[in-house]
């Protein structure tokens, strides 16, 4: 049996344990608020969702071409030619004369191909920068 009672290291580290609690936290809603205000936007969703878009129509590519600018991306996949361009507010795809928005809400894009690879560059109109690069297979016939 203790009958010493209560001493002041174990009241030290009482404090120390609960300081570490306390930090973690603090840390562990900083992290959620973070997320909630970075992955929950409505500019991520639609950027998420354009490069499924553009992931998906590169498949099967059998040519590919970049305009000079980099305003324009086209290829060909079967018997479809694709056009993807750049626009003011807009990113749209032009499939068989038809038009579809991708992306709507951005200041200015940019595509970028080299060995393969096709890198988009946007800039939201809040002014977030994304950016992803897409492999490009090519198949020859």
């Amino acid at each position: 049996m203790n009958d010493k009672g209560y001493t002041l290291i174990e009241a030290i580290f009482q404090l120390v344990v609960f300081v570490l609690v306390s930090h973690l936290f603090v840390l562990i809603m900083l992290w959620f608020a973070e997320m909630k205000s970075t992955m929950l936007t409505d500019e991520q969703t639609k950027w998420e969702l354009f490069v499924y878009d553009v992931n998906h129509s590169l498949q099967n590519v059998s040519a590919f071409a970049i305009r000079e600018d980099r305003k324009r991306v086209s290829f060909q996949t079967a018997n479809t030619i694709h056009h993807i361009d750049c626009y003011p507010n807009i990113i749209r795809e032009q499939i068989n004369g038809g038009h579809v928005p991708m992306l709507i809400g951005i200041n200015k894009c940019q595509f970028n191909y080299t060995e393969n690879m096709l890198t988009v560059a946007v800039e939201m109109t809040s002014g977030i920068q994304k950016e992803r690069s897409f492999y490009v297979p090519i198949i020859e016939k």
